[in-house]
């Protein structure tokens, strides 16, 4: 705090929910926080955009010991997230989150930790999911932190809901897939009635500069970020008709196909977990992955019930007075859908 501001360390600078906090940060309270952005490879375009900002932007590795220690030295606040799809391993997810949870309570300045972490999906409709590893490993991460009692009463979890962007992203697990005639299918083992918590992750970096901004207001409690609760027929309704044409617009709703402006269809199609598993491995998932992102695609019609329980604070509530988190329609006419098409 060398010049009066306090340093915050973002981890996972690079990634869906540290780039957009780095950001937000950098460019609204610069004059209040340092940022300090951590990712394994500086070089990258996103790094070297935090950098032209203002970032003091370090390479670091969750598992090299070192490289995490001297990253997070001398931080007032932390922005800590693990990426279980980066190697798609629980053990060593949990391990970076253990060691990143060890030396965090270590640091003598520390004021506040903020930790991106998942719902537990065991704890969903009695127990029926038990192999959701992303979520499993925060859990156990979440567990490990409470062994440091001082840490844990300055922490503040943050779940981020479903991802807009995890169609493209993801597209192989989340998105909807061309079939053999060129049209698009959306298949998941849920009904298309299903609804559930969706959000941009960009918003990520209004909820994390509000949290700082109020320093140990939100100390011990859990905050929820969801932009609207959504079906994914009226997403893929929405993803449909995001950017009409005038020449391909149709008239008339049909109930569960819809015209794209480059005149591809598109459907939503329920299938059993089984199929969905099965296709999962032909798209390359081992069995045990496969199971994972099965269970995972149910239990979000579950979500709700956790994520908008009363004991938690919805980051709508604590964002600056006329923000808008950005809605589904809004993303789907900004997001640039070539990769897919």
């Amino acid at each position: 705090m060398a010049d009066g501001r306090k340093l915050v360390v973002v981890l996972g600078a690079t990634g869906s929910q540290g780039n957009p906090t780095a950001k937000y940060i950098l460019k609204n309270s610069s004059e209040l926080f340092r940022v300090r952005a951590v990712t394994r490879n500086r070089s990258k375009q996103a790094a070297r955009e935090l950098q032209t900002l203002g970032a003091e932007v370090v390479e670091a590795d969750f598992d090299n010991v070192a490289s995490i220690k001297t990253a997070l030295d001398g931080a007032n606040a932390i922005f800590a997230i693990t990426n279980f799809w980066d190697k798609a391993d629980y053990d060593l997810e949990v391990g970076q989150g253990k060691l990143i949870n060890k030396l965090a309570a270590a640091l003598p300045n520390l004021e506040s930790f903020i930790f991106s972490s998942l719902p537990d999906g065991r704890e969903a409709e009695d127990g029926k999911f038990q192999n959701i590893l992303p979520y499993n490993a925060k859990s156990a991460i979440w567990e490990d932190l409470r062994e440091y009692p001082t840490l844990a009463a300055k922490t503040t979890v943050l779940y981020v809901s479903f991802y807009y962007q995890n169609w493209l992203k993801y597209q192989a697990v989340f998105g909807p897939q061309k079939d053999e005639n060129g049209d698009f299918v959306l298949s998941m083992p849920y009904p298309s009635s299903a609804s559930f918590p969706c959000t941009w992750a960009d918003d990520t970096g209004v909820v994390v500069d509000s949290l700082l901004r109020r320093g140990n207001k939100y100390h011990g409690k859990t905050v929820v970020l969801i932009a609207e609760k959504l079906t994914q027929e009226k997403a893929l309704s929405t993803w449909a008709q995001g950017k009409p044409l005038e020449s391909s617009i149709m008239s008339g709703d049909l109930p569960d196909l819809h015209s794209l402006a480059l005149g591809i269809k598109a459907r939503f199609e329920q299938v059993s977990p089984a199929d969905h598993k099965k296709r999962m491995m032909g798209a390359g998932l081992p069995e045990h992955l496969a199971v994972c992102v099965t269970e995972l695609s149910e239990n979000l019609m579950f979500e709700g019930e956790t994520l908008f329980a009363e004991q938690l604070v919805q980051a709508k509530d604590i964002i600056p007075p006329g923000y808008n988190l950005k809605s589904w329609k809004d993303y789907v006419k900004e997001e640039d859908w070539s990769p897919m098409l």
